[in-house]
Protein backbone atom coordinates (compact mmCIF):
# COMPACT_ATOMS: atom_id res chain seq x y z
CA UNK A 1 0.00 0.00 0.00
CA UNK A 2 1.39 3.40 -0.90
CA UNK A 3 1.94 6.01 1.78
CA UNK A 4 2.30 9.79 1.69
CA UNK A 5 5.86 10.62 0.69
CA UNK A 6 6.33 7.61 -1.60
CA UNK A 7 8.03 8.45 -4.91
CA UNK A 8 7.55 6.12 -7.85
CA UNK A 9 10.36 6.71 -10.37
CA UNK A 10 9.31 5.28 -13.72
CA UNK A 11 11.54 4.05 -16.55
CA UNK A 12 10.82 7.15 -18.66
CA UNK A 13 12.21 9.46 -15.95
CA UNK A 14 8.81 10.59 -14.68
CA UNK A 15 8.18 10.55 -10.95
CA UNK A 16 4.82 10.17 -9.25
CA UNK A 17 5.06 11.54 -5.72
CA UNK A 18 2.24 10.61 -3.34
CA UNK A 19 1.05 13.58 -1.29
CA UNK A 20 -2.16 12.03 0.11
CA UNK A 21 -3.39 8.49 -0.33
CA UNK A 22 -6.99 7.36 -0.57
CA UNK A 23 -6.53 5.91 2.93
CA UNK A 24 -5.37 9.32 4.23
CA UNK A 25 -8.57 10.97 2.98
CA UNK A 26 -11.06 8.16 3.76
CA UNK A 27 -11.33 7.55 0.01
CA UNK A 28 -12.34 11.13 -0.78
CA UNK A 29 -9.34 11.79 -3.04
CA UNK A 30 -5.77 10.90 -3.98
CA UNK A 31 -3.30 13.78 -4.36
CA UNK A 32 -0.03 13.37 -6.25
CA UNK A 33 2.71 15.48 -7.70
CA UNK A 34 3.71 14.44 -11.22
CA UNK A 35 7.26 15.23 -12.38
CA UNK A 36 7.23 14.77 -16.16
CA UNK A 37 10.46 15.10 -18.15
CA UNK A 38 10.32 15.96 -21.85
CA UNK A 39 9.31 12.95 -23.91
CA UNK A 40 7.90 10.97 -20.99
CA UNK A 41 5.45 8.22 -21.91
CA UNK A 42 1.88 9.55 -21.80
CA UNK A 43 -0.85 7.30 -20.44
CA UNK A 44 -3.07 5.74 -23.09
CA UNK A 45 -6.25 7.73 -23.66
CA UNK A 46 -8.65 6.61 -20.97
CA UNK A 47 -11.83 7.49 -19.09
CA UNK A 48 -12.85 7.57 -15.44
CA UNK A 49 -16.43 6.33 -15.18
CA UNK A 50 -16.96 7.52 -11.63
CA UNK A 51 -14.35 10.10 -10.73
CA UNK A 52 -13.08 13.56 -11.64
CA UNK A 53 -9.40 14.14 -12.36
CA UNK A 54 -7.78 17.55 -11.87
CA UNK A 55 -4.42 18.96 -12.95
CA UNK A 56 -2.74 22.12 -11.63
CA UNK A 57 0.51 23.07 -13.37
CA UNK A 58 3.22 24.22 -10.97
CA UNK A 59 6.16 24.33 -13.40
CA UNK A 60 6.53 24.04 -17.18
CA UNK A 61 3.95 23.61 -19.92
CA UNK A 62 1.64 20.60 -19.85
CA UNK A 63 -0.54 19.35 -22.70
CA UNK A 64 -3.92 17.86 -21.79
CA UNK A 65 -6.33 16.19 -24.23
CA UNK A 66 -10.02 16.03 -23.33
CA UNK A 67 -12.46 14.42 -25.77
CA UNK A 68 -10.05 14.89 -28.69
CA UNK A 69 -9.16 18.54 -27.99
CA UNK A 70 -5.61 19.40 -26.90
CA UNK A 71 -4.90 22.34 -24.60
CA UNK A 72 -1.55 23.55 -23.23
CA UNK A 73 -1.54 24.60 -19.58
CA UNK A 74 1.06 27.01 -18.16
CA UNK A 75 2.07 27.46 -14.50
CA UNK A 76 -0.93 28.49 -12.40
CA UNK A 77 -3.42 27.04 -14.88
CA UNK A 78 -5.55 24.01 -14.21
CA UNK A 79 -7.95 21.61 -15.88
CA UNK A 80 -10.71 19.41 -14.52
CA UNK A 81 -11.60 16.24 -16.41
CA UNK A 82 -15.28 15.39 -16.00
CA UNK A 83 -16.56 11.88 -15.36
CA UNK A 84 -16.58 9.86 -18.58
CA UNK A 85 -14.39 12.22 -20.65
CA UNK A 86 -11.71 10.59 -22.80
CA UNK A 87 -8.37 12.13 -21.85
CA UNK A 88 -4.60 11.85 -21.64
CA UNK A 89 -1.64 14.18 -21.19
CA UNK A 90 1.91 14.70 -22.44
CA UNK A 91 4.97 16.86 -22.06
CA UNK A 92 6.30 18.11 -25.39
CA UNK A 93 7.71 21.32 -23.92
CA UNK A 94 11.41 20.46 -23.86
CA UNK A 95 11.67 21.04 -20.10
CA UNK A 96 10.55 19.40 -16.86
CA UNK A 97 6.89 19.78 -15.92
CA UNK A 98 5.51 19.53 -12.39
CA UNK A 99 1.78 19.05 -11.97
CA UNK A 100 -0.37 18.60 -8.87
CA UNK A 101 -2.96 15.92 -9.60
CA UNK A 102 -6.17 14.90 -7.84
CA UNK A 103 -8.49 11.95 -8.39
CA UNK A 104 -11.89 12.47 -6.65
CA UNK A 105 -12.85 10.00 -5.22
CA UNK A 106 -9.51 8.23 -4.74
CA UNK A 107 -10.64 4.94 -6.32
CA UNK A 108 -7.29 3.20 -5.72
CA UNK A 109 -5.40 5.51 -8.09
CA UNK A 110 -2.43 5.55 -5.71
CA UNK A 111 -2.38 1.74 -5.74
CA UNK A 112 -2.59 1.72 -9.54
CA UNK A 113 0.52 3.92 -9.83
CA UNK A 114 2.40 1.80 -7.30
CA UNK A 115 1.39 -1.34 -9.21
CA UNK A 116 2.73 0.08 -12.51
CA UNK A 117 6.02 0.91 -10.82
CA UNK A 118 6.36 -2.53 -9.20
CA UNK A 119 5.37 -4.42 -12.36
CA UNK A 120 7.84 -2.61 -14.63
CA UNK A 121 10.62 -3.00 -12.08
CA UNK A 122 9.94 -6.69 -11.41
CA UNK A 123 9.85 -7.45 -15.15
CA UNK A 124 13.21 -5.76 -15.72
CA UNK A 125 11.87 -2.95 -17.91
CA UNK A 126 14.68 -0.37 -18.07
CA UNK A 127 13.75 1.95 -20.93
CA UNK A 128 10.61 3.73 -22.08
CA UNK A 129 10.90 2.23 -25.58
CA UNK A 130 10.59 -1.33 -24.29
CA UNK A 131 7.66 -2.78 -26.29
CA UNK A 132 6.20 -4.28 -23.12
CA UNK A 133 5.44 -0.86 -21.59
CA UNK A 134 2.14 -0.20 -23.44
CA UNK A 135 1.10 -3.84 -22.98
CA UNK A 136 1.65 -3.69 -19.22
CA UNK A 137 -0.15 -0.35 -18.95
CA UNK A 138 -3.15 -1.74 -20.83
CA UNK A 139 -3.11 -4.93 -18.74
CA UNK A 140 -3.11 -3.04 -15.46
CA UNK A 141 -5.96 -0.79 -16.54
CA UNK A 142 -8.15 -3.88 -16.62
CA UNK A 143 -7.32 -4.62 -12.96
CA UNK A 144 -8.54 -1.19 -11.79
CA UNK A 145 -11.94 -0.68 -13.50
CA UNK A 146 -13.18 1.66 -10.75
CA UNK A 147 -10.11 3.85 -11.34
CA UNK A 148 -9.78 4.01 -15.13
CA UNK A 149 -10.89 2.30 -18.31
CA UNK A 150 -9.36 2.19 -21.79
CA UNK A 151 -10.56 4.93 -24.14
CA UNK A 152 -13.40 4.04 -26.45
CA UNK A 153 -13.06 6.89 -28.94
CA UNK A 154 -10.12 7.97 -31.08
CA UNK A 155 -8.35 11.20 -30.17
CA UNK A 156 -7.95 13.92 -32.81
CA UNK A 157 -4.51 15.26 -33.58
Amino acid sequence: MPTAGDRFEMVDGSVYEVLKTAADTAGEFVEMLFHQPPGSVPPPPHVHSSLVEEYEVLEGRFDVMVDGNWRTLAPGESASIPVGALHTFRNRSGSMVRVRNFHRPGARFDQYIEHIYELLRSRGVKRKTDPRVPIYLAMLMLEYPETLEPGRRRESR
